[in-house]
């Protein structure tokens, strides 16, 4: 028993003077550091990731704006917006429709801090999109389109906008691509109907109020969508959207060109039939088994749907090809056409199906 005391006793002593030795070692460290001042690079660490989004950050902060939407003189909301176009003098800014939508006066505030007020040279309720224009006399940057068809799933993206208010102004958000083409259906004119279904691309990337207008944007700094909308659900997280670029440029270059977005016309009210119950079918002689189209409820004299000779009570069921399942999957078939198209329309009267044919005006 006295032989293993004595070696305990041996090898605590030993880790004693370990502990002195690292004691004497790091005093003698902190002693220098105090008095030289000089600090010792133990470990390199690489932050070439970090420098990268600093960087994009820095090239593009400059390219997003605030907008403010006021009812006379009183301030209603604020969103956001992207530097699109710089021409003779004057700024245009994209932005969303329902961040200008029932404004009297519309005013854009840059990163420098001035306040400007804009025009709304046209905007677009179908796809939530407006066009500004404001006069400046000082240099601005516009940003770089990117081509959203090419973006991936897990790709790295950064928001950019003003949150909660100005005070917010130039606030970044960053995380990936979750997923592309996404289908978002839309109730536009509040009824509690769908009326448009939105192509988006979705993201994880913290998107809240007064985001709205601003840029999506890659690592490239190229504009790639101007956010949009989020889900607001207490059990749902991380769920942003972002209106695609190559859906925004189309339309905005009608907004430049006629103040507003023109569609082609079939001339046609309808409603689906996929909810309608079985009574609502017999009452209008629509077959019980007929679960994807619409009901034309009325035609609009000398339409190119009258001069196809649709009527009333007739379902449509293709539309130039693509079979149809709502009105408002409907109504992006159309509205993908251009004016001046033939198109086949094939529909049901009773029980017998036609097709025939009619030129969009």
């Amino acid at each position: 028993m006295k032989k293993y005391a004595t070696l305990i006793i041996g090898v605590l002593l030993i880790w004693n003077t370990v502990l002195t030795f690292e004691y004497v070692g790091v005093k003698n460290l902190l002693d220098t550091l105090e008095l030289t001042g000089e600090v010792k690079i133990i470990r390199e660490v690489d932050t070439e990731f970090t420098t990268n989004i600093t960087k994009v950050v820095a090239d593009n902060l400059s390219k997003v704006v605030g907008v403010s939407n006021y009812y006379q003189t009183e301030l209603v909301s604020t969103g956001s917006g992207a530097i699109y176009l710089s021409l003779e003098g004057n700024v245009y800014i994209i932005t969303n429709n329902h961040v200008i939508d029932g404004a009297t006066n519309v005013t854009v505030t840059f990163v420098n801090g001035e306040e400007v007020d804009a025009i709304v040279v046209g905007s677009d309720k179908f796809t939530d999109l407006a066009l500004l224009k404001v006069p400046v006399d000082f240099t601005v940057k516009t940003f770089d389109l990117g081509d959203s068809s090419l973006v991936k799933a897990g790709e790295t993206v950064l928001a950019i906008g003003s949150p909660l208010g100005f005070e917010f102004s130039g606030s970044v958000t960053m995380g990936i691509i979750s997923g592309t083409d996404r289908v978002v259906p839309v109730d536009i004119d509040g009824d509690g109907t769908d009326d448009w279904d939105s192509i988006v691309l979705q993201t994880d990337a913290a998107i809240n109020p007064g985001n709205s207008g601003g840029p999506l944007i890659n690592m490239a700094g190229e504009l790639i969508g101007i956010t949009s909308m989020k889900i607001a659900d207490s059990s749902v997280e991380g769920m942003g959207f972002a209106i695609p670029v190559n859906e925004i440029i189309p339309i905005i270059e009608q907004l430049m060109a006629n103040g507003k977005v023109i569609r082609p016309l079939l001339g046609v009210s309808a409603v689906s039939i996929d909810t309608m119950p079985s009574a609502q079918k017999s009452f209008y002689g629509i077959q019980l088994d007929l679960d994807k189209g619409i009901m034309i409820t009325g035609v609009q004299a000398g339409s190119p749907a009258a001069k196809a000779g649709l009527k009333a009570k007739d379902v449509i069921t293709i539309f130039d090809g693509t079979t149809v399942t709502s009105f408002k999957q409907f109504r992006r078939l159309l509205y993908g056409k251009a004016v001046g198209d033939t198109v086949e329309v094939t529909y049901v009267r009773g029980t017998t199906s036609y097709t025939t044919s009619a030129k969009l005006e």
